[in-house]
């Protein structure tokens, strides 16, 4: 009975037999089910991936032309194309770039060792402007040729080298990366599974030697430290040598495995091992040298280089690395310093027959040093000198890179706590920095502060909705010099090119537009560079950057550019393919060339003037401008191209005029299939189509309403992107017109073919309405409308322009499509095409910037990708870009040679600041953080609504008085000290003397005790009577964590604002160490102090606590909160624990079932539940029931397993309040079946009822952040649906793990962990196919049958389709959804569609 009516449902065997085992599992666990026990799941996505790089390979795995460099993460790997550094006269620093090319991070398993296999790397050959190549060999000249040949692969062709990597999932994996056709780069790989661990402390993969000519499974007695394969001597190319070090017992050998290749496995060898001498025992590195199968062992300060190792007991040559250490990276002991990783520079081949053999190490504290082996020296190391200082904490992720250079070498390094970067290493010169690889590791701890909305010009409703939104901040890096508070932010990253441009002479006249064009050549220079038309309210200036800087143009100056009109407001401009810059004023057209003796142009209309205008370049064909003239309050359309003739820029109109309905607010052009179409937008909320047909004519065609009057498109944009065929074997161009309204939202238009390829056209013939030119009729709402044609008349001129090409083929056809609509704001939209990336737009709504890409995929309605676009400045970390007030981007059609800026650079201006950035070509959104530098690690960070600041609780180092001696260098004294600051959220702070100037600090030096270490810091504000007090509480250590004699104190800190100091009013300490700290009531305080819980009340007018109540546990605690009348406790070994007050004592109410290393908890009250997570990578869903338990332990209702472990949990912002900021109002949402239209239309009316309620954002040391949403029952049970199938999927999990073909495809709620939902699987079913892929798993699925509860069923599609049918009808109910019938294909492909923009709601980025 449902609502008070028998009702009847469908269920299927794999229904029935889920929810037996269900059953099963809660009478096992003697748990039944009670009333008011929420079912819930847990959907998770990696929001930030972790900036640890594990190493760094130079190999050129897509093609021999490509110089690439693949960066190794925990699990994934990113390629990466090396862009520049070649070498330019009088520049010997060329920049240096790293393009992103394709990233994999599908593995599903953690990466455990990576190589390269292939053909040894080659050096190349040095590129020089003007050099003669014939005077290189013909090998050289082959190799300079690569450039200009595709960068396809011929059949069974593979590139110089492929990847070797295992995974975790015990899989050994080949992997190299290839051009499509289209340019598009893809992977291809092939697994072979690795031998079944005999014991779990086996972990075969760890280590990975590469040598084409072996593969047999060995066991080695002992713990394999490292792995190479020796170098052969000359001659004998087919003898292998496979050397391992090993720790047996406190022993440290080396063996070593030869065999003859010709003769196969059965020939391999165990040679006699050899025992390393005590003071080369657990050697850093073990390095191969190229001649005389000799091997170098690096440990402690000294390299050994070992020969003659296949005669018998090799001989060693030992020699001492005298460096100093680097001072500016912290340490935490005295321990000796590790080398962590080497690498071979790239030298010619000469040198390398002359028997020199070069190597550079890399220490941890940033010192590289540089080793010279020569073969026929004695001993073999001739000379080793320090290279450089890199200011970074070194790990493995060290390389060198090939750029041609021949006296300069380039590494590239990564930190694991810190910035890495690209630097040229000189003989005996100084290094010099070119470029910077981001890391914001460790975090440590993270806050959310509130948006701040100062403008006036926002919308008060936008105000509303930006105070819900968040902003995280988190504690990151380590040391003086990396450490700082980051805020988390995802989107487009553009990069500052220089510094800041001041047009404060010109703001005060109001700046309404700008545009960068090519600036003319100067005879006397000879230098190209960069113009930027600012128009202003009566009048345009012309702004020039040259070699010398930023210059503001006189118009009177013979500056190039005298000709243009500087007494008018610029309307538009831009430059043609025939080097003509073009401006367009409200009375003329000017016109001039950046070649010499071409006179301008200065054309004037008759009796008219000028309102709107477009320019339109064709390729390889000319430049056609298209005005709106007006007259007599009369608006007409014409268009004509420009042309030389007797030595003067022509404008040549082509064909007649043609008069617009109503007012013109925007226009654009664009060839599409051999024909112009003009796109105009009009005050009647409009959008007016035209074509150029034979006759050139403009002719109208098409009208497209959009449905209210406050939808008047105000700028035009057209991308183009790549979409999939219906037969999913080829790709095709598509064609988007982005509308920016002026109602704040983007209205994305569909441009189809001629032929419908595609079967996107959603108004048939029958439905189609013709309207008569000039037709102002608006009864009939949004949509498209057929305006009359006429059929315009030949031109002799068309053959002459565009080169006799005919548009026929899309003519006769419905030309547009509506997309979902995208909002921003409650103010007109600017939107303005990328010209370097045809499939992304630049949108400017309230003063702020994003970019809208349309990836493309299987169906031209796939939704856009919009993200944030954010201006960082290299040279200040804390940069914060101000309002935008416009935008342009530079021509596409620069001369070479200009020296300021590239085709593509942003110019960004903001108020009277102007500002040149590039900007990243990476199609998906990534962190780009902005960071607010400390002089030390911070470690705690937490947001004050009551001073409207961050304090930020760090450690930074002071100098003492003295010196120590150490291997008998003066080494200066430092010791720590821990500091609490004041952060504004947007003030840009002070630059540091990190050389010796202190951090900010808020605290007296004096209130810290010598070795004093801050562990916390809350804020607490006790409220005695009706007046509230504000403090501060610190909770410190001295000594050693967890031993007797530690001592801890609980500092108490009143903050004087005006001063910007605190003064401590009370000191209490403890002998046990104190290790949480939370605010109970108006005046308690509850802490932990070693295994017991203390809650004390303050009477702050006595400033004296009374005794306190106590609890003891059975480990002390890691984390303290509460919530109401509850104190949660997370311990150290023992799990999570709530505890109350009864009768004045401090109670245990639940406990958790399972012993955890507890890391961190999170209380949502509305669900009375409780988020745990754990050392052990694990977060369970604790659920707090209304009655206790006889056990008095809080249920599991979910748990989930992660590859790291969560250290942080917070609360960033609901569905509701996100969709809010991105969902248009329901008339101008457009959908095509009865759910869609549910979700779009009344999405936030009943967000609650098909969206997570709760969006969280979970945080990891190694700088991973994760999206947490929780699920109802029904939507976890659709989602577990799709994500079992596409786990056997292999375009989804090319990887998976070997059971996962025998688990059962129906959902079930027996196992708690099975409740998890991994988001980053469905965010490929997304990215990868969408409605086809997913409409194909319901129709095929892996196989005809499946296991289930020991029983084999039929697994079929139609099976597949009710099932998917149903569990569709849980979560959305029948009202509105399609049920299932014989002929199901229509219906359940809208169906899978609707389902597909749910899940990409759901899987939103909070940030």
């Amino acid at each position: 009975m449902l609502d008070g009516r028998w009702t009847t449902r469908t269920l299927d065997i794999h229904q029935i037999l889920a929810r037996n085992r269900e059953e099963k599992q809660e009478m096992a666990n003697g748990s039944p089910a009670e009333p008011g026990r929420p079912a819930l799941g847990i959907l998770t996505k990696t929001l930030v991936r972790s900036p640890v790089i594990k190493s760094i390979i130079p190999a050129r795995v897509r093609h021999r032309s490509r110089n690439d460099v693949v960066f190794v993460y925990d699990d994934a790997i990113v390629i990466k194309e090396i862009l520049g550094g070649e070498r330019i006269e009088h520049d010997p620093f060329s920049p240096i770039s790293l393009a992103d090319v394709i990233e994999k991070k599908d593995f599903d398993s953690p990466l455990q060792a990576v190589r390269i296999l292939g053909l040894p790397r080659e050096p190349k050959v040095p590129r020089f402007p003007g050099k003669d190549w014939s005077k290189h060999s013909d090998a050289d000249r082959s190799q300079s040729s690569i450039e200009t040949k595709p960068n396809l692969l011929h059949e069974n062709e593979v590139p110089p080298q492929i990847l070797v990597l295992t995974l975790a999932s015990r899989n050994l994996l080949f992997l190299f990366a290839y051009h499509d056709v289209h340019e598009q780069v893809h992977f291809l790989s092939n697994t072979f599974p690795l031998p079944a661990q005999a014991a779990e402390s086996e972990e075969l993969g760890v280590h990975l030697a590469v040598d084409p000519k072996w593969e047999k499974h060995t066991k080695v007695d002992g713990s394999i430290l490292k792995m190479e394969f020796l170098h052969p001597s000359k001659g004998d190319e087919h003898y292998v040598i496979l050397l391992l070090i090993i720790s047996k017992g406190d022993s440290t050998l080396l063996v070593r495995f030869e065999w003859d290749c010709r003769g196969g496995l059965s020939g391999v060898e165990r040679k006699p091992s050899q025992v390393l001498p005590k003071s080369k025992q657990l050697p850093n590195l073990l390095i191969p040298l190229i001649y005389r199968t000799s091997f170098a062992v690096v440990s402690g300060e000294q390299v050994t280089i070992y020969e003659g190792i296949l005669t018998g007991i090799a001989q060693a040559q030992d020699c001492q690395l005298e460096l100093h250490e680097q001072r500016e990276v912290p340490r935490n002991s005295d321990r000796p310093l590790t080398w962590t990783h080497w690498a071979r520079p790239m030298r010619p081949t000469k040198r390398l027959e002359r028997g020199i053999d070069n190597i550079y190490l890399c220490r941890e504290d940033g010192v590289v040093c540089y080793i010279d082996v020569r073969e026929d020296s004695r001993p073999m190391i001739s000379s080793s000198h320090s290279a450089g200082i890199l200011k970074a904490n070194l790990s493995n992720a060290f390389a060198t890179l090939d750029l041609g250079r021949e006296s300069n070498d380039v590494v590239i390094a990564a930190s694991e706590t810190g910035d890495g970067g690209l630097w040229y290493l000189r003989p005996r010169e100084p290094i010099v920095h070119v470029g910077t690889i981001r890391n914001w590791t460790p975090f440590r701890d993270i806050t959310i502060a509130p948006f701040k909305t100062s403008t006036s010009r926002v919308a008060e409703s936008d105000k509303q909705i930006r105070q819900k939104a968040k902003r995280p901040f988190a504690c990151s890096g380590r040391g003086p010099r990396h450490g700082a508070i980051t805020e988390v932010r995802m989107g487009t990253e553009a990069v500052k090119l220089g510094p800041t441009i001041e047009l404060s002479e010109l703001a005060n006249n109001g700046i309404l537009d700008l545009w960068a064009l090519p600036y003319p050549v100067d005879q006397d220079r000879q230098a190209a560079s960069e113009a930027k038309e600012l128009s202003l309210n009566e009048d345009t200036i012309a702004a020039g950057s040259t070699a010398e800087g930023f210059i503001v143009e006189d118009p009177s100056a013979a500056s190039g550019v005298e000709e243009l009109s500087h007494n008018e407001r610029t309307i538009a401009a831009g430059s043609t393919a025939e080097g003509f810059i073009v401006q367009v004023t409200p009375s003329s057209i000017n016109a001039i060339s950046q070649k010499h003796g071409i006179l301008p142009l200065a054309w004037h209309p008759e009796g008219a003037s000028i309102s709107v205008a477009s320019l339109l370049t064709i390729p390889n064909r000319t430049t056609v401008l298209l005005i709106v003239l007006c007259r007599h309050h009369d608006y007409y359309l014409h268009h004509g191209h420009f042309g030389s003739q007797g030595g003067h820029i022509i404008f040549e109109a082509l064909g007649e005029q043609v008069r617009l309905p109503s007012e013109a607010s925007s226009l654009a052009l664009h060839w599409f299939e051999n024909c112009i179409i003009a796109f105009v937008g009009t005050v009647a909320a409009t959008l007016q189509i035209y074509t150029a047909r034979a006759g050139l004519s403009l002719n109208p065609y098409f009208e497209y309403r959009f449905g209210d009057p406050s939808s008047i498109c105000d700028s035009l944009a057209i991308l183009t992107t790549e979409i999939q065929t219906v037969a999913c074997d080829e790709v095709e161009i598509g064609q988007l017109v982005l509308c920016g309204l002026r109602n704040g939202t983007v209205k994305p238009l569909w441009l189809n073919s001629g032929q419908d390829s595609h079967n996107t056209r959603l108004f048939s013939k029958e439905n189609e309405e013709t309207k008569s030119p000039g037709s102002k009729d608006s009864s009939l709402g949004e949509g498209i409308h057929f305006l009359g044609r006429s059929t315009g008349s030949s031109d002799g001129a068309w053959s002459k322009v565009f080169g006799g090409c005919l548009a026929n083929s899309w003519i006769g056809g419905c030309p547009l499509s509506p997309c979902e609509t995208l909002t921003f704001g409650g103010t007109s939209v600017k939107v303005m095409a990328d010209t370097t990336r045809t499939s992304r737009a630049f949108v400017m709504c309230q003063q702020t910037l994003y970019t809208v890409e349309y990836l493309g995929g299987a169906s031209p309605t796939n939704p856009a990708s919009v993200n944030k676009l954010w201006v960082t400045d290299p040279n200040l970390q804390a940069f914060q870009q101000g309002p935008a007030t416009s935008i342009a981007q530079a021509s596409s059609n620069i001369p070479h040679g200009c020296s300021k800026f590239a085709a593509g650079s942003l110019f960004y201006l903001s108020g009277s600041s102007l500002v040149v950035a590039d900007i990243s070509s990476f199609p998906r959104p990534e962190m780009v953080p902005r960071r607010l530098p400390l002089n030390g690690t911070p470690t705690t960070v937490l947001y004050s609504e009551h001073l409207d600041k961050l304090i930020v609780m760090y450690t930074t180092e002071v100098h003492q008085r003295g010196k120590r001696l150490r291997k008998g260098m003066a080494v200066q004294r430092t010791a720590p000290q821990p500091a609490i600051a004041l952060v504004e959220l947007d003030a840009e702070p002070v630059r540091l003397d990190l050389d010796g100037q202190d951090g900010p600090n808020i605290l007296d030096s004096s209130c810290v005790l010598p070795g004093e270490k801050f562990l916390g810091l809350v804020e607490w504000l006790p409220t005695v009577g009706e007046r509230q007090h504000y403090m501060l509480v610190v909770h410190t250590a001295t000594g050693q964590a967890g031993s007797q004699a530690t001592i801890s104190r609980l500092l108490f800190f009143s903050l004087i604002n005006d001063a910007g100091s605190a003064t401590l009013k009370i000191d209490m300490e403890h002998k046990a160490e104190i290790c949480a700290v939370a605010p109970y009531g108006r005046s308690s305080l509850v802490y932990g102090c070693g295994n017991d819980i203390l809650l004390r009340f303050l009477d702050v007018e006595s400033k004296k606590f009374r005794h306190p109540m106590k609890l003891t546990l059975r480990s002390p605690a890691v984390h303290i909160s509460v919530k109401g009348l509850d104190i949660h406790v997370s311990t150290e070994s023992h799990g999570h624990h709530i505890l109350s007050v009864v009768e004045d004592k401090l109670v245990a109410r639940w406990a958790d079932r399972v012993s955890r290393p507890s890391a961190y908890h999170l209380v949502l009250p509305e669900q009375s539940l409780v988020l745990a997570t754990d050392l052990d990578c694990r977060i369970a869903g604790l659920w707090q029931p209304p009655q206790p338990h006889l056990d008095r332990t809080a249920p599991l209702i979910f748990e989930a397993f992660l590859p790291r472990s969560i250290t942080r949990l917070c609360r960033i912002q609901t569905q509701k309040d996100r969709l809010l900021l991105t969902q248009p109002e329901p008339q101008t949402t457009y959908s095509t079946s009865p759910i869609n239209a549910k979700i779009g239309n009344g999405i936030v009316a009943r967000a609650e009822r098909y969206l997570s309620k709760e969006n969280l954002l979970a945080t990891c040391e190694d700088g991973t952040i994760y999206q947490l949403s929780l699920l109802d029952q029904a939507s976890w049970r659709l989602l577990a649906y799709i994500q079992n199938m596409a786990m056997r999927e292999p375009r989804i999990c090319p990887y998976p793990h070997p059971r996962v073909g025998e688990q059962d495809l129906e959902p079930s709620m027996a196992r708690k962990r099975d409740m998890h939902i991994d988001g980053d699987i469905l965010t490929r079913l997304l990215e990868r196919g969408g409605r086809r892929l997913l409409e194909e798993m319901l129709d095929e699925g892996a196989s005809g049958r499946m296991l289930l509860d020991e029983m084999l069923v039929e697994d079929l599609p139609e099976d597949r389709w009710h099932r998917f049918l149903a569990l569709t009808k849980e979560v959305f109910g029948g009202e509105g959804a399609v049920s299932p019938n014989s002929d199901m294909r229509v219906p359940n492909g809208e169906l899978a569609e609707s389902v597909l923009g749910w899940l990409r709601l759901l899987l939103m980025p909070a940030i």
